[in-house]
């Protein structure tokens, strides 16, 4: 795609009203950037807001190192590793124009999951087939973290930021390396990638300014709102 000083401007504005979310509440928000990048590019998404999210989630994963939960991430990583390669061999057989119909039907679908999935035990099954799902979600239309908010919504605040941001640096890092190889992660995308790192930067140092005036109960229907509008709209735009 051909940035513009408007596009970039917008596209970080967007990054950083979530990052500043996901940092106060936990709640994953890729739900919100995926439609509105996508109505920018579709070629935003998934690999170059993947490669950009990645300023995100490391500083997340070290600040909070000694929070993240190591006992179930190793089952949940080894579902996402089998999810990517479903999901990249589902790509390969999609026509570009109904990338904007998947990624709006995939972001329902987060939404749902969220509304009626209320509790997850925590043991092998839930972890594979947890992990399996967020690969293949995150690896299509980069909303795989909610499914991974809801394995570990029991944790308390710090452990489910910190463990989401540890297990998506590691989704992320074998997702790029595995669409570099099937030639799906090219120069085009990774500048795409460092166009978007502002916004994640900025919102992750500003954060600690409005987190006081974040309530979870309320963020979360705020987040699920914004992102069913935003996926109708771009299920909207992808049908006519």
């Amino acid at each position: 795609m051909i940035w513009t000083y408007e596009t970039f401007l917008f596209a970080n504005f967007i990054i950083i009203i979530s990052s500043v979310s996901q940092m106060a509440t936990g709640v994953s928000v890729g739900m919100i950037i995926v439609p509105f990048l996508a109505m920018i590019s579709y070629t935003l998404v998934p690999v170059p807001i993947v490669f950009a999210s990645l300023a995100l989630t490391i500083m997340m994963a070290y600040k909070g190192k000694k929070h993240i939960d190591m006992a179930n991430t190793k089952e949940v990583s080894l579902g996402m590793l089998l999810g990517i390669f479903i999901a990249v061999f589902i790509l390969n057989k999609i026509a570009f124009d109904y990338l904007g119909l998947i990624f709006g039907v995939f972001i329902l679908i987060s939404v749902f999951i969220s509304l009626k999935v209320k509790e997850l035990k925590l043991g092998k099954t839930i972890n594979y087939t947890g992990g399996l799902i967020a690969g293949i979600m995150g690896t299509m239309a980069a909303v795989g973290g909610q499914i991974l908010a809801l394995i570990f919504q029991n944790h308390k605040i710090e452990s489910i930021k910190s463990t989401l941001a540890f297990l998506y640096t590691l989704f992320s890092i074998t997702m790029l390396c595995i669409f570099y190889y099937f030639d799906k992660f090219n120069y085009s995308q990774m500048i795409s990638g460092f166009y978007l790192m502002p916004g994640f930067i900025i919102g992750f140092f500003i954060s600690p300014m409005f987190s006081k005036y974040f309530n979870p109960k309320y963020s979360k229907t705020i987040i699920l709102i914004m992102a069913s509008v935003g996926a109708t709209i771009l299920i909207f735009k992808s049908v006519i």
